[in-house]
Parts: structure tokens; sequence; C-alpha cells
């Protein structure tokens, strides 16, 4: 089904009641069907970028003309075009212009990308933040904001992190690949063994992943050997919070992609590389330079892996899936970063992938809880769950018509929830595209439980969220491994 004119969202009624600038946007739209039809209900948020505000549009496709409209809080993510822009204009600042042009003295994109300032008359001030690293200074990185509308130099930023003597990493971002001209929003991927086929799926690249901020790569209609056992597999949430809140905290994008090494051909077009070595990304790498952006695939010979290497402000992201041979799916993200103050400082990143399982090709499905003592229970009705290792808690998807399921086996490194991190595991019914953004705010934690309102998943259509939970403390041990994942293991009940 094919998308809505989204000029003509613009141009409706309900919507220019709201917005009458002349270069009205559709910053978000989506279905909220799961499988939509010609009259299908869809959500859409149009940005007004000269008065800096947004609405929601809600209707269906049959009815356009009846569709409704209400004023959101939308802050669009800078571009490049944007961010360089507030550089030029720190360069003609008096007092940081010479500290920029000094040598060594470098500008990056620090974190928040926004500073905004909201007025006494209700409106806001689009505030984008440029950092400054003076490596010869004893206040070596300082973050400043720059007015969109105007571009004055604001000098203290609410909300950034203070002026820091710390050098957390100095890998500069490179950022030094062509983005792709054109290419598909999506490919589909088969993988083959002889005459079997092994895997089936659709492949959306991070650029066009489905949420607000973006959801990594993401898989729609994963089939193994001829049975459909995911709907759709991305990670929508990804936050961040320091010790003491020394930075941050902040809700990271994954829709941002970076250069990273991957050497192959696109048979499928310009963004998606079959890859003939492994890919290698800046957590192989050790810097922030490549060749593409995009997804890459590469099989190993007994898994296929899906991978692209994402950037929020100063922190670089890998996001994967790892799909074996024998029906295995090993969700798998990773963490590093670039020039910047904070990351020394002892913090933990937290992301949550939103699994929507048809398991045995259904959507009839329900989720067991297994502990030591207790063996597996049926879930009945929505909940969130934390883990414990010491009862070796895991969960299985099972279809009950078939007694065909997958096992959620918590990885090792994967942690537990803390208050900031809330849970590590939601159990909640369908309900499409409304429950992928969690209603949160301005709060940078996960509000994923809003959505648990006690009806039943026992033997429905349901979702499952899982959070995984890197602690990165450069003053203890070095961490095994930078990646996170649960393993999802087919069996039988």
């Amino acid at each position: 089904m094919a998308d809505p004119s989204l000029a003509g969202l613009t141009d409706l009624s309900a919507v220019r009641e709201r917005l009458t600038g002349s270069r009205l946007e559709v910053a978000d739209f989506r279905f909220l069907d799961r499988e939509p039809g010609p009259d299908a209900p869809f959500r859409a948020v149009v940005h007004d970028p000269d008065a800096y505000r947004s609405v929601e549009v809600t209707g269906r496709l049959g009815d356009l003309a009846g569709a409704a409209a209400r004023a959101v809080q939308f802050r669009p993510l800078p571009g490049r075009e944007e961010f360089e822009r507030a550089v030029e204009a720190v360069r003609g600042h008096a007092e940081f212009g010479p500290l920029l042009a000094a040598g060594g003295a470098t500008a990056y994109r620090p974190m928040p990308p926004l500073a905004d300032v909201t007025n006494g008359d209700g409106t806001v001030d689009r505030v984008v933040t440029v950092g400054l690293r003076t490596p010869e200074d004893a206040v070596k990185h300082r973050i400043i904001g720059v007015r969109a509308k105007d571009g004055t130099v604001v000098r203290d930023p609410e909300g950034v992190p203070a002026p820091s003597a710390r050098d957390c990493v100095t890998t500069p971002a490179a950022d030094n690949c062509p983005s792709p001209a054109g290419g598909p929003r999506a490919v589909r991927v088969r993988v083959r063994r002889g005459t079997t086929e092994l895997w089936d799926l659709v492949v959306n690249r991070p650029a066009t992943s489905s949420g607000s901020y973006g959801s990594g790569v993401e898989l729609r209609f994963v089939a193994h050997k001829g049975e459909r056992v995911l709907y759709q597999a991305h990670a929508p949430i990804l936050n961040v919070r320091y010790a003491g809140d020394r930075c941050g905290p902040y809700r990271d994008w994954e829709k941002e992609e970076v250069c990273f090494n991957a050497t192959g051909s696109e048979p499928a077009g310009p963004g998606y590389r079959l890859c003939t070595s492994a890919p290698r990304t800046i957590l192989d790498t050790g810097n922030d330079q490549g060749d593409f952006r995009g997804v890459a695939f590469f099989h190993t010979g007994s898994e296929l892996r899906i991978l692209s290497e994402l950037a929020a402000g100063w922190y670089r992201y890998v996001t994967e899936w790892r799909l074996a041979d024998d029906g295995a799916i090993r969700p798998r993200f990773g963490f590093g970063a670039v020039t910047n103050p904070c990351t020394c400082l002892s913090h933990t990143h937290h992301v949550y992938w939103r699994l929507d399982p048809d398991v045995g090709g259904t959507t009839a499905n329900r989720v067991d809880e297994f502990n030591d003592g207790a063996g597996w229970t049926p879930i009945r009705r929505e909940t969130q769950r934390t883990r414990d290792p010491a009862r070796h808690r895991q969960w299985r998807v099972v279809a009950p018509a078939s007694g065909r399921g997958y096992g959620i086996v918590p990885g090792a490194g994967d942690g537990t929830a803390d208050a900031y991190g809330v849970a590590d595991l939601w159990v909640l019914r369908y309900r499409g595209a409304a429950e992928i953004d969690d209603p949160r705010g301005f709060d940078t934690r996960a509000h994923i439980g809003d959505f648990v309102n006690g009806e039943s998943v026992d033997g429905q259509d349901l979702v499952v969220w899982y959070g995984a939970h890197f602690l990165h403390d450069q003053s203890g041990p070095r961490p095994p491994s930078h990646f996170v994942g649960p393993e999802l293991r087919p069996l039988i009940v």
C-alpha cells in the first residue's frame, strides 16, 4: 500500500487552520493497521520550519478531508547543512571565532543537538548546538548555541554539559563517504542453501526506519524455511544516563547513518551492500572513516549478518541482526564515540528492541516465563518484567496451536534495569504504529509501561519489548564486549 500524497496532507484544511507557512513539510507518516488497506487509518506529523510549530494529523485514507489535526511538540534534528550554518556563525563571533581558528581547534556535533529557548509569549527559538574542542587550552571543550532564525550565538545555552578540561575521546568525526544517491527505501533479502530457502525478509535501512527517532536496521515479514516468525523487529528507543547526571541524560536517535568499511556490490541499489568480507565499523577500526553508509550484508557460512553504523551527536552505534541458518536470531547493539568531553564519565546505555512475533506463522501467540524452582509459567496479561539471573529467568513466545516457539535468552552482558532503565521485558497486546513512540514528553527514559493496561496477551497478537543495559565505566575493568543483545532460539514446546 502506497502512502497518500504527502503534499496533499499539508494542504488539508485541518492543517491550514493551525499552520499557515509556505514551506510545510511532512516530518513523519505511518499506517496504524498491520496490513493497511485502501481505507487504512494513519498518523502523520506536519511541521512548519518557519514558525517552528507542528501538528499531528490522524485520519483514514478513504476520507482525507475528514482528518483531524492537533498541535504537538516536534523538534526536527539538525541536518548537516543546518549544523554547518551554525559553525559559520561561530566562526564570525568575536570571542569564539578566534578559538576556532587556532591551531588544532575543531567544531563537532555535540549532545544535545538542540538547546531551544521558550520565550515569554510561548514561542520557541530553535537553537542548534556546536561543540568546540581547543586542545591547547585549559578548557578543552565548550558547547555553545546558535539561534537558527538569525545566527545569533548563545554563549551559555541551557541543558548542555559545562565547559570541561576532559578530553574523553579525541577520534575526530570523519563522515567521509558520500550519501547514496537515490536507492530503495527497503529491499527483500533471501538466503538459500541449494534448493532450500532459509530466510526471506524485508530490510529497511536506518534512514527509512519507523518511529520519530528512527529504529536502526528494521526487519519486516521475517520467515524461516517458509514460515513467518516475525512481522516486525527494530529498536525504537535508545537512551543514556550518566552517574550523577554530569552529562545528559539523552534520548538518542537511530536514523543518521555514518560511514564504515564494507567491500562488495550493490545489486539492489545504493545504500544496500552485499559484502565479500566482514564489514568493519568504528568498533573494529577505532576510527570514524569508511567507504559506505547504509546497510551491509555478509554471510559467514552459518549466519547472515545485517548491520549499519549510526551517529547521534558524538555517539557512534552499531545496529545489527544475525540470522543463523538454523533459525536462531541474534539482535545486537554496539556502543562507541568520537571527540567529546563526557564518555569517560561512568554512564549506562539502554537499548530497547520491539519484536512483533508471528511464531508458528500465526498472530495467536503467548509468552511464558521461566524461573528456577517454578518452571515455565504463562503470562496472561500485559506486564513488564526484570531479569533475575539468580533464577535463570528467561522467556519464550509460543504458538499454542502448534507448540512452535522462540526462546528469548538474555545475553551475558545485557545487565538488569535500574530505575532509569525501568524494566527488561514488556509483553503487550499489538496496537500497531500507535505504540512505537512511547508517550514520554521531555523525559528521556523509556515509557513503554504507559502502554500496559491489563489487556489479555494469552493467544493474542502481541508485541514483546526487550531492553539491554550497557555500563561503560572507564575506571573499572574494560567490558569484554561493547555489544549487547539476546538470542532468540527456535523450539518446540
